[in-house]
């Protein structure tokens, strides 16, 4: 939490102390026009919902711990990286008559970014080697207005708000566990019985709200700091590669003997072939089509939830961009 608090807060807590500052030359903005025609780079945090990912991260710790091996920290921190194309569609405050009124339409800027939202937890010792990643390519068409009050105060700073759906594709999930031990008994709950790695592809989309402000360096070059919350969220993955036992939801039938399932058996596995219209309570080690109310632990966690997987970016996110104006 608190690393998700420091992510979001630095990068916010400069654009408030841009946002008191009285520059000084400012009438070189006046002087040289500033081009409406920019092209930024953007890099910044989103932080993440990821219900699915950290509930299976929790069922993965558990048995880590058996084993006195470190915890897998929860995916809560995602990387943001964007190029955009932004287009003013007027010059404020007026060339001709700095003190003008201004159409609502001529404070607008039109923009399309793309980029990437990339998130993971990982580590590698002795023991065990664990991995969760995912990305995916964004897509963000915006519109911003630029509020009116700052300029007479500070002419280099502009403040605006807007929004726009944003599209998530290419979407990319690989999750892996290795157990580098040379335990081969397979005593129940022993991390050998969460070995495995898959990986799946989806897409989805959303919506961006965000509020910000810029700083012109010259005439040529801006460099902004903006906030804002994201809502958008991957649940149609689709399981395009699986290594650690037979790829399929729950084994047995057809005559073959049911296996009793420990909570974090194959872990990695069941994480891409949960069943949608069940729940699989951890503290209870059969099969969920095969219950009889026997095994399990009292402290094992919830296996998972019904529903689709869902890979949750939504959060609220801080960026910093450097513009080049045209």
């Amino acid at each position: 939490m608190t690393r998700r608090l420091v992510c979001f807060l630095l990068p916010l807590t400069a654009m408030i102390l841009m946002l008191g500052v009285r520059p000084a030359g400012a009438q070189l903005v006046e002087e040289e026009k500033v081009g409406r025609l920019t092209i930024g780079g953007t890099l910044g945090f989103q932080l993440t919902a990821m219900g699915d990912v950290n509930d299976n991260i929790a069922v993965v710790n558990t048995f880590l711990d058996r084993d006195l091996i470190q915890p897998l920290d929860d995916v809560d921190v995602g990387l943001l990286t964007s190029l955009d194309v932004r287009y003013r569609l007027g010059q404020t405050p007026p060339e001709e008559d700095p003190t003008a009124s201004v159409p609502f339409t001529k404070r607008l800027s039109i923009g399309f970014a793309w980029g990437g939202l990339n998130t993971w937890s990982d580590f590698d010792v002795t023991r065990s080697t664990v991995r969760f990643f995912s990305r995916a390519t964004t897509y963000y068409p915006y519109v911003l207005y630029h509020f009116p009050f700052i300029e007479p105060i500070a002419p280099r700073v502009q403040v605006y708000a807007g929004g726009g759906p944003i599209f998530l594709k290419a979407g990319r999930v690989e999750w892996s566990l290795e157990d580098n031990t040379t335990n081969n008994f397979l005593v129940d709950g022993d991390l050998a019985e969460l070995s495995g790695s898959g990986k799946a592809s989806g897409s989805g989309t959303g919506f961006t709200l965000q509020a910000g402000a810029s700083f012109q360096l010259n005439s040529r070059f801006s460099v902004a700091l903006d906030a804002g919350y994201r809502r958008a969220k991957i649940s149609n993955l689709t399981l395009d590669e699986a290594d650690g036992g037979e790829p399929e939801r729950f084994p047995g039938g057809d005559g073959v003997e049911d296996v009793t399932r420990e909570p974090g058996d194959w872990a990695i596995i069941d994480f891409f072939l949960r069943d949608p219209n069940g729940s699989f309570d951890g503290r209870n080690r059969q099969d969920p089509e095969n219950d009889d109310g026997t095994g399990g632990c009292p402290d094992c966690p919830l296996y998972y939830r019904g529903g689709p997987l869902e890979v949750d970016y939504s959060g609220a996110f801080s960026t910093i961009s450097f513009r080049v104006h045209f």
